[in-house]
């Protein structure tokens, strides 16, 4: 029978595969490469990126996207960063086509969450939404219970 969890297991081995094949395509000496399938270079960045984030969201199923999202963004500027190592060309408007691609994975989400929050409650604040998020309300429970035992450690 075919689960959520197989799905998942099965994107986490495709994941690993286009991430070390990106990384060898935005490393190594393949500069130009991505003319042969009619794409521009920043294309390419936006594509690749946006496959990356989304990719992401899947396999993490249980990580905000937004963290998930940051991560992406970092390894887009850290990707910039390594082909000035390489001896490829740094730039600035590359990375800015990547952040533009996990852009494009994160927004929909984003935007289902507020046309959700419009749906279940149209006329509170997000702020007034968020108090009243019952996974938010565990989180700062939890973090109101260590705070205590952190200072009484730190006082002993």
């Amino acid at each position: 029978m075919l689960t959520p969890r197989h799905i998942v297991m099965a994107a986490r081995l495709l994941f690993i595969a286009a991430s070390l094949g990106m990384a060898v395509l935005m490393l190594g000496p393949f500069q130009g490469l991505e003319q042969m399938f009619g794409l521009t270079d920043k294309t390419a960045h936006v594509v690749a990126f946006y496959g990356v984030a989304s990719g992401l969201f899947l396999i993490a199923p249980r990580q905000r996207r937004d963290d998930l999202a940051l991560f992406v963004v970092a390894a887009a500027f850290a990707a910039e960063l390594l082909q000035g190592l390489t001896g490829r060309s740094v730039s600035i408007v590359d990375f800015l086509a990547g952040s533009a691609g996990v852009l494009a994975a994160w927004a929909p989400g984003r935007i289902e969450q507020i046309r959700q929050a419009f749906r279940r409650s149209p006329d509170l604040t997000f702020a007034e939404i968020a108090r009243a998020d019952r996974r938010l309300r565990r989180r700062r429970t939890a973090v109101g219970r260590s705070e205590p035992s952190l200072v009484r450690t730190a006082l002993d």
